[in-house]
């Protein structure tokens, strides 16, 4: 995570909602990570069990974690995608899922623990204890075990702001990540046929997370979000940290008036991306600002609810 920057979830909101873009690009938003019977993929026979579980636990956080962004890169690591197994423990080890001293070849029962422990802990969550690890069968119950506990925990909150002469035009879709060791804003291409006529819930409900549907929303008109943005403007600044495809060696700072096209995916950064994720560093809303922003938009959270959203998990650094 960049040094000095900081993330305080309720400007991601304001920035969101108050920095629409014009409709311009279309793609479906897809699944967003949605997980099925078959979402691990099957072995290799004789494939080493080691392996197995690395390449399962990268499929796990990918998609529990869209465009999460590394915290270290490939070279500081020593590693060469060369092979899946290696992209697998490239993709792990960027983002310290596994630490720096992980050896396959002493892959056991206990190694194991520890991984998913790790998992477990980045989100505040403690470790499990793990059975007999003999086969993938294991593996997979084991790591359906713990996305289970993860999914009872996230708080992702759909965003959606609409075009101020065009109620039911989306400008964009978005969620708030907050739960997570990153704390962040996914942004998507407005899906084609998609209008907030159909009402803010049910497009919510429409965003999947390995199964998980987003409940909770906040929708709003560009101008009545973007004087409280401007307010912040002077002291407030916008990174571009992660993106699907990964593309891009980020984290990116937007200059000051390129947001619009950033968001209406026409900026270079952005343009051959379908998600991305951003951060905005800079002082938090106050208590007072919460409370005049609430009238003003359209949610199914409370206040209390939407000062939830802004808590964070205690991450473990590994």
């Amino acid at each position: 995570m960049m040094a000095g920057v900081r993330y305080p979830l309720l400007i991601v909101l304001i920035a969101l909602i108050a920095l629409f873009a014009s409709a311009a690009t279309s793609a479906s938003l897809g699944s967003a990570g949605t997980c099925s019977d078959a979402w691990l993929e099957p072995p290799g026979e004789d494939e080493p069990l080691g392996r197995v579980a690395i390449a399962w636990l990268a499929e796990v956080v990918q998609a529990l974690e869209p465009a999460l962004p590394r915290t270290r890169t490939a070279a500081s690591l020593g590693l060469e995608p060369d092979d899946d197994l290696t992209e697998a423990l490239r993709y792990l080890r960027e983002r310290r899922v596994v630490p720096p001293t992980f050896d396959l070849e002493s892959f056991d029962a206990d190694v194991w623990e520890e991984l998913l422990a790790g998992l477990l802990g980045s989100y505040g969550l403690p470790g499990v204890r793990v059975g007999p690890t003999r086969t993938p069968d294991d593996l997979r119950a084991d790591l359906e075990a713990v996305l289970a506990r993860l999914l009872a925990v996230i708080r992702p909150v759909a965003l959606l702001a609409w075009e101020p002469d065009d109620e039911g035009r989306l400008a964009f879709v978005g969620v708030v990540w907050n739960w997570s060791p990153y704390p962040r804003l996914l942004v998507w291409r407005p899906p084609d046929g998609w209008s907030l006529h159909d009402g803010a819930r049910e497009l919510a409900g429409r965003i999947e997370f390995c199964g998980r549907v987003v409940r909770d929303y906040v929708s709003a008109p560009a101008p009545v979000a973007q004087a409280l943005f401007m307010r912040h403007a002077e002291d407030a600044a916008m990174y571009l940290v992660g993106s699907e495809p990964e593309t891009r060696e980020w984290p990116f700072r937007v200059e000051r008036g390129d947001e619009v096209s950033v968001f209406a995916f026409e900026h270079p950064e952005v343009v051959d991306v379908e998600m991305f994720s951003a951060v905005f560093a800079g002082e938090p809303v106050g208590v007072l600002e919460l409370l005049r922003i609430v009238p003003q938009v359209r949610t199914n959270l409370a206040p209390v609810g939407l000062a939830r959203m802004m808590q964070t998990p205690p991450r473990r650094e590994r």
